[in-house]
């Protein structure tokens, strides 16, 4: 551990500790408030699963990945932190700010911040890249700027809300404990990439804590304050970090209420009309919601067409690197088949790369905690 460079640190024996400490002892509140000894269980064999995803994140961030994404954000909160050192009254700048421009007070620190090619302000000028840092400055000033701290802050936000939406689907399927509390909080691959210093722990958390809050106000009719509040802070992270996932959110809690509401409705021809206006207002609320969003500018990105045009430039980028570079596993759909594209994109997504396709020790191992993670 003393070895890295850049992330881990002495202070990583005091503070990690530190950190870890203060973290058990809001889950071990929680835990001890639940009435069923299993769910108990999953409170803290969740927090211990998540010890490890951070201290092995941590770890192929350092001497694996090298940065990446992590290291950018790290240094976006460092750049923040010497701003704010300087002058204080930059943090209402930094909370007004939406994204970086050339004419933004903010912009020489991270222009000039030594990293490569001055890649820090660059990255920065999305705002979803930019709400990451800001939102990593509270940890940030907690635990002195450790990075395995706030590793464990962020990740301990996806725990939250993985054991909320254990919970939301235990509530429907009570039988199902063990194989929920796996999809939910024990998959290894969301438990690694739900466990640093990015925008997915947020997300992830995020969805867990708005269905659960949901769940308590329009089904168990409890908590109404508690879960308003969380709505509405958890919309707003993932509305400025992924709104293409707080859309399809609203579109898949509407369809869960009014399918709830259908329930009460005794006359079968009557629920079955009523099921078809749901499915059809789902579609055009849907439809007025897309187009609200990404008319904001957070959201411009995920037009339609935005998001075709960045698909083929990421695909042309990535293979031209395959050409030049060794990818730790790179394949292509090869058809334009409209048809045949659907299937074999689905394939891809859940299943490949397979065994053959993979020349990289890291991506090996991620194959097998992905495969290892599937029940039977």
């Amino acid at each position: 551990m003393l070895l890295a460079l850049r992330f881990f640190s002495i202070n990583d024996l005091v503070l990690g500790p530190f950190c870890l400490l203060i973290l058990f002892a809001f889950i071990r509140n929680r835990a001890e408030k639940q009435k069923d000894p299993q769910i108990r269980k999953i409170y803290y064999r969740g927090f211990y699963f998540k010890i490890i995803c951070v201290l092995a994140y941590t770890f192929v961030s350092e001497f694996v990945f090298k940065g990446g994404d992590t290291n950018l954000y790290y240094q976006g909160i460092k750049d923040l932190r010497t701003a704010l050192n300087e002058d204080f009254n930059y943090l209402g700048t930094i909370i007004k700010t939406f994204k970086l421009t050339l004419d933004n007070p903010l912009t020489p620190y991270f222009y000039y911040d030594n990293y490569a090619d001055d890649f820090t302000y660059n990255y920065m000028q999305s705002p979803s890249n930019f709400f990451v840092p800001r939102l990593g400055l509270i940890p940030s000033y907690l635990f002195f700027n450790n990075y395995l701290c706030m590793n464990f802050v962020f990740d301990f936000f996806a725990l939250g809300g993985a054991i909320r939406l254990f919970k939301f689907f235990h509530y429907y399927y009570p039988k199902y404990t063990n194989q929920l509390a796996l999809a939910a909080v024990f998959l290894p691959s969301v438990g690694f990439w739900s466990a640093g210093l990015l925008k997915d722990p947020v997300c992830f958390g995020g969805v867990g804590y708005i269905l659960y809050a949901a769940l308590n106000i329009f089904v168990k009719k409890t908590k109404f304050r508690t879960s308003i509040l969380w709505i509405l802070i958890c919309g707003f992270l993932i509305y400025f970090i992924k709104v293409y996932i707080l859309l399809v959110l609203i579109l898949a809690i509407l369809i869960w209420l009014l399918a709830e509401t259908n329930q009460f409705i005794e006359d079968k021809t009557l629920r079955n009309i009523f099921s078809f206006l749901t499915l059809a207002s789902s579609l055009i609320i849907g439809y007025f919601l897309l187009n609200y969003f990404t008319s904001q500018e957070s959201a411009k990105n995920y037009k339609l067409e935005t998001i075709m045009e960045k698909a083929e430039y990421q695909r042309k980028a990535i293979e031209s690197l395959s050409s030049t570079a060794s990818l730790g596993s790179n394949f292509s759909i090869n058809t334009s088949n409209p048809v045949a594209l659907v299937p074999n994109s689905l394939v891809a997504t859940f299943f490949r790369p397979f065994i053959w396709e993979v020349n990289s020790p890291v991506t090996s191992s991620s194959l097998i905690m992905r495969y290892n993670s599937i029940p039977g």
